[in-house]
């Protein structure tokens, strides 16, 4: 019984440690260098990475790799379209690349400097891009320049929307432009610093800005300030869902903040070291941050930290799935991917095209003294959470009930064998007693006056009352015979006295 306790008891540890990490690390893939840029297909079903050792890897949710293409350079962006058709790449080497889903090259396109930022439409229709000396390019599917606009190095950001049709810069000197396709400006805004980082809706009527004077902005298409709010330091990196109503931004002081569309903070968190790149569920209920201390963690729009994971070097690139999958491309030249569903509860999300994605922040520079421009709203007060630690918590995931269950059980069956060891070393006892009594009685001789039954060595006959000294001469009880005061045996008929 011990040992089917025992053995019961070591399966049931080792089903918990299997059950607590199948939910997490599914595969992981090596590259050959760094790995700079990963993004997944709206099902989650096809995933593409770039890497600085120049090639594009494709692979399947299984983390099967399909194919790998080979550009010119280091592969500085990837993007994918929403049902995985097209993939399109950005390489160091000054071309754009369209690749379809087999792998097959479909057009590259030379442009003016080493392209840092792709995206593509969700239809695959529209392909923009952005240099390292800020400049847009616009490409349809066929490969026709739709559209450009040099910024003669001006510019510290930008983005594009889904189509082509509009794109955002913010510029070094603390503008932020609104253009058409062709070019022309229809809004600018002046902010209170450098710009550093731009997201918007792939509507267009959210576009969200931080600035180094350390505020976030949020305006609507035509230029309008909702509202901007005021962060712990300079602004470096902001992120918007695609319902607009989730705005992430994260500073220099290693604070991070959610808003909804009205500015009101939904929460602030200090983690360990910068945030370096951010990936958000189409409905903004979670949130994967990466940050300089070689972390990468799970925030739930409460601040609740849900999982972190810490890696040999610092992650470049994050992003969540619809189907709660964490993909992650890291320095170590390892592409991950997480299954998170456990640590994520399951709600209809909305597809986002990967345009929405918010790019890396540009490095920050010096700060220009902060212009007056426009009264802000009052901050919200700071939601109190405590700091982030290398471990699951805030949630409590379903999947931890099964190693308390398992310690209950294993407490019970220790008991249960405790407690059975204790029984069998009570019967022995119970049977040596009885043994000693039964060599009392047949150890029991007669008095020799009185025929009753005496012990051995007593001086006096409990019956009779006559002493029974030690000349007093021992009959055997059987034959009557005279036995010796240390007889043990009748010297008549053999009997054990």
């Amino acid at each position: 019984m011990k040992k089917i306790a025992f053995f019961l008891t070591i399966m049931l540890l080792n089903i918990s440690i299997l059950s607590v990490f199948a939910d997490e690390l599914s595969w992981s893939y090596e590259t050959g260098d760094d790995v700079a840029s990963v993004v997944a297909s709206s099902d989650g079903a096809y995933i593409a990475a770039g890497s600085y050792d120049n090639y594009v890897y494709f692979f399947n949710r299984n983390g099967t790799q399909l194919w790998k293409f080979q550009t010119g350079s280091n592969v500085e962006s990837v993007a994918i379209n929403s049902n995985g058709q097209y993939v399109v790449a950005g390489s160091w080497d000054k071309r754009v690349y369209l690749l379809d889903r087999s792998g097959q090259k479909i057009w590259d396109k030379e442009v003016s400097d080493q392209v840092f930022k792709v995206n593509i439409s969700p239809d695959g229709a529209y392909i923009t891009a952005i240099t390292k000396d800020k400049s847009v390019f616009v490409f349809n599917r066929t490969g026709n320049l739709l559209s450009s606009y040099d910024s003669r190095d001006r510019l510290s950001t930008s983005s594009v929307s889904p189509d082509g049709g509009s794109i955002v810069v913010g510029t070094n000197d603390s503008n932020v432009f609104f253009l058409s396709s062709s070019g022309a400006r229809a809004w600018e805004y002046k902010v209170g610093g450098n710009v550093q980082s731009i997201s918007n809706t792939p509507d267009m009527n959210t576009i969200v800005c931080g600035s180094l004077d350390g505020k976030v902005y949020s305006f609507d298409n035509k230029g309008v300030l909702d509202w901007s709010k005021p962060l712990g330091g300079g602004s470096q990196l902001v992120s918007v869902n695609a319902a607009g109503n989730r705005i992430f931004a994260a500073d220099l002081g290693s604070n991070v903040y959610l808003f909804d569309s009205t500015g009101k903070q939904l929460l602030k968190r200090k983690l360990k070291d910068k945030a370096n790149a951010v990936s958000m569920t189409t409905n903004g209920d979670y949130v994967a941050i990466s940050s300089l201390d070689r972390a990468v963690s799970l925030i739930d729009s409460s601040g609740n930290l849900l999982w972190s994971n810490e890696y040999d070097n610092t992650a470049n690139s994050v992003f969540l799935t619809t189907d709660r999958k964490l993909i992650v491309g890291s320095k170590d030249n390892k592409v991950y991917l997480y299954d998170l569903g456990s640590y994520m509860q399951s709600k209809p999300q909305t597809q986002t095209p990967p345009a929405t994605t918010p790019e890396t922040p540009a490095s920050p520079e010096v700060t220009t003294p902060p212009e007056t421009t426009q009264e802000d709203n009052a901050p919200s007060q700071t939601t109190p959470v405590s700091e982030p630690t290398s471990t699951t918590g805030g949630g409590f995931p379903i999947i931890y009930v099964i190693p308390v269950v398992v310690i209950v059980i294993a407490a019970l069956a220790f008991v249960f064998m405790k407690k059975g060891k204790t029984t069998t070393t009570e019967e022995p006892k119970v049977t040596k007693e009885t043994k000693v009594k039964e060599a009392k009685v047949k150890d029991e001789l007669k008095c020799p006056f009185c025929g009753s039954p005496i012990e051995k060595g007593i001086k006096f006959c409990g019956s009779c009352g006559n002493t029974l000294t030690e000349n007093v001469e021992i009959k055997c009880p059987d034959c009557g015979a005279t036995i010796g005061k240390d007889g043990k045996f009748c010297p008549e008929c053999g009997k054990k006295i």
